[in-house]
């Protein structure tokens, strides 16, 4: 492990404030930052906005997987470095005063990303600035290339039956061959989730100094992105992305032994044995039959015919959206399995009302007597039909039916906007939940329960 990242993992065990990820070798503006102490490890990780990059706006589906979540409007010119995050706003000065790294064009860079919370991913893009671009100015649309010179791209969807697939190693490295460039340029490095509509946005500093050989040999470059794309009891499926230079042919490596070699970026590797671990590497191979070196190696489990001795975990933070007269809103946190998910079931007053779809963590349970108190919980079943033990229980009682069905139970006396899960909030923002009133720490987006005020407490603060 390098120095960098057990220089991270001896700060997550004194550091609350962890938010998603960031890329610490080589060094980003951001980490550059944490490590001189002008911010902190939340800070540091939460270099956050909406994803899909260089677009503008918001609510746009996933080209290749339009089951993933929307996106939300992703960072303004003039505010890409901090990725639009208040907490960052010096990241987004223009100038040439930034600390660099020497780089080569052609020169194979090894990017590392490390993740305080790891999200299914999509894709990770990275874009450079243009040949003429202005350090001067702010980073802009306009400084960067249109499109990304390098990217990595997981295509397994929809994201709530592929976690496997799209759960990325940690840390998660990739060899970036730069493109032909001379003096100072900035590299756009953003890892993209499949499973939330943002993004997480890192500058990178470089200064490209000499130049290649022009008849010196290029070396291939190692796919990207091997992964198991479908397992079964016998048969492992592997798939990997394209290097940024093509290659002839791709030679797929099992446990240290050739296995296959083609144009292809897939293979069926079949007649394994059941439930046995299998260690997978591929090169790349150019028309002059010269080879790369191997991948960053993945280990694959084949499936067994035997049940899974763990069910599914409890679903967790069950808590109530909305309350009427007649209805209650329900929504929880999901459940993990060693085996398949296959959904929840809602309970009320301790028999089964629903069953929902793993992908839905919401229930609205309505036909209910006003002003009355009804006990909920939510057990989780996999595909062989085991089910957890129950999540935590929630005690509700609705309104009386001449309220107009205008309140809820985190309504009780609030002067401010009620707390919504998925909502940004700023810095200083009100908001009031559970009958109680709060002011908002530090800025974020509330993308779990966990972050409700009154739980996290680095995030939030009562107020009278």
């Amino acid at each position: 492990m390098s120095e960098l990242s057990s220089e991270i993992i001896s700060t997550r065990k004194t550091d609350s404030l962890l938010r998603h990820g960031h890329v610490f070798s080589p060094a980003s503006r951001a980490y550059i930052a944490w490590q001189e102490g002008k911010i902190d490890t939340g800070m540091l990780n939460q270099r956050e906005s909406g994803k899909f990059f260089p677009a503008w706006v918001g609510g746009l589906s996933d080209a290749i997987a339009p089951t993933d979540t929307t996106n939300a409007a992703p960072p303004p010119d003039g505010k890409i470095a901090s990725a639009n995050q208040g907490n960052g706003e010096f990241l987004d000065e223009a100038g040439t005063h930034w600390q660099k790294h020497s780089v080569k064009s052609a020169e194979l860079l090894k990017i590392s990303w490390y993740y305080s919370a790891i999200h299914l991913t999509r894709r990770w893009n990275y874009f450079i600035t243009r040949e003429d671009w202005d350090p001067n100015l702010p980073l802009s649309r306009a400084q960067f290339e249109d499109q990304p010179f390098y990217k990595v791209e997981l295509t397994e969807q929809p994201f709530w039956s592929n976690g496997d697939a799209l759960r990325p190693p940690q840390p998660t490295e990739h060899e970036v061959m730069l493109p032909q460039r001379s003096g100072y340029h900035v590299l756009l490095a953003v890892w993209e989730v499949a499973d939330t509509g943002n993004a997480f946005y890192h500058v990178i500093d470089l200064d490209f100094v000499g130049s290649e050989n022009p008849d010196e040999p290029v070396v291939p470059v190692a796919p990207a992105g091997l992964r198991a794309s479908e397992v079964t009891v016998n048969s492992i499926t592997l798939t990997w992305n394209a290097p940024a230079i093509a290659a002839s042919s791709y030679r797929l490596y099992r446990d240290g032994g050739l296995i296959s070699q083609s144009a292809a970026l897939t293979f069926t590797d079949s007649g394994l044995a059941e439930n046995t671990v299998y260690s997978y590497a591929v090169s790349s191979v150019n028309a002059a039959g010269v080879e790369s070196a191997l991948s960053q190696p993945v280990s694959v489990t084949t499936s067994s015919t035997v049940t899974p001795e763990t069910p599914p975990t409890a679903p967790t933070h069950l808590h109530s959206m909305g309350v009427t007269a007649d209805t209650v809103k329900l929504m929880w946190g999901p459940s993990t399995s060693s085996g398949t998910l296959a959904g929840y079931i809602v309970y009320r007053d301790g028999n089964e009302i629903a069953r929902t779809a793993v992908s839905q963590l919401t229930y609205d349970d309505s036909g209910l007597q006003a002003e009355t108190a009804y006990r909920y919980f939510v057990a989780a079943f996999d595909t062989q039909q085991q089910l957890s033990v129950p999540g935590n229980v929630l005690a509700v009682t609705t309104l009386a039916s001449d309220d107009n069905g205008a309140g809820d139970d985190n309504d009780d006396g609030g002067q401010y906007p009620q707390w919504t899960l998925g909502t940004y909030y700023s810095t200083g923002e009100k908001v009031s939940y559970q009958g109680k009133n709060w002011i908002c720490l530090q800025v974020h987006t509330a993308h779990v329960p966990e972050w409700a005020p009154g739980v996290a407490e680095s995030l939030w603060r009562e107020i009278a």
